[in-house]
């Protein structure tokens, strides 16, 4: 026999978390501060508050698990020795991608690219350039938005450990998105879509002689 309390305060039951806007119970990230500075990876990190699930990522995916010296939340990081996860992605609604500039007291920008985002703005044209390369130009300087892409999963060998959040500025994904959102739209059913979320190696050289490397998330549909 079932619990039927929420049949008559239906507005008291918990709300499915599949959004992006919810508390995670864990996140993946391609990279970490150190002594106040981002540092990239080449392997993928997982953070979360939970001690008793901590264990599992190193277990899975190998390295260690550090406490760290935070405030709130996030303290449990472990450093793994992979750049791919498999995944489970509950449809298109659990990708969010916007274009953000914070202030001192939250975003001061936030458009879709075309059309304001922000309460006061909803719908009026955002003043972005056109073009990529200028969009991105200016928030290099701090003068326009970055993209703010958000991604809610589960773990594929691991459902059990909740649901995951990888966040993520990258311009390169950014480029991926049509592709990513076509294939969401495509792949959506009754059973979470399949996918592998991967650090891949980018090498190249300028046209002024320098080598450059870093690696770029790609997802990657099974």
């Amino acid at each position: 026999m079932s619990l039927r309390i929420f049949e008559t305060d239906p507005e008291a039951a918990a709300k499915k978390r599949t959004g992006p806007s919810f508390t995670p119970d864990f996140r993946l990230r391609g990279g970490l501060v150190a002594n106040g500075q981002p540092v990239a990876l080449s392997t993928w990190a997982f953070t979360t508050e939970d001690p008793t699930i901590a264990p599992t990522f190193a277990e899975k995916f190998g390295g260690e698990v550090e406490v760290l010296d935070v405030e709130k939340g996030d303290d449990q990081r472990i450093v793994t020795e992979t750049a791919s996860v498999d995944v489970l992605i509950d449809g298109p609604k659990s990708l969010s991608t916007v274009m953000v500039l914070y202030g001192m007291n939250g975003p001061i920008h936030k458009c879709d690219g075309m059309y304001s985002l922000l309460e006061d703005e909803e719908g009026e044209p955002c003043g972005c350039p056109a073009g990529f390369a200028e969009r991105k130009a200016l928030a290099k300087k701090g003068r326009g938005p970055s993209p703010e892409i958000k991604l809610t999963f589960q773990l594929a060998d691991a459902p059990d450990l909740g649901i995951g959040l990888y966040r993520t500025g990258s311009w390169s994904l950014v480029r991926d998105l049509p592709e990513i959102e076509r294939e969401l739209e495509a792949r959506a059913g009754d059973t979470p879509i399949r996918a592998r979320l991967k650090l891949v190696l980018v090498e190249f050289t300028t046209k002024a002689g320098m080598d450059v490397s870093y690696h770029r998330p790609v997802v990657e549909f099974i």
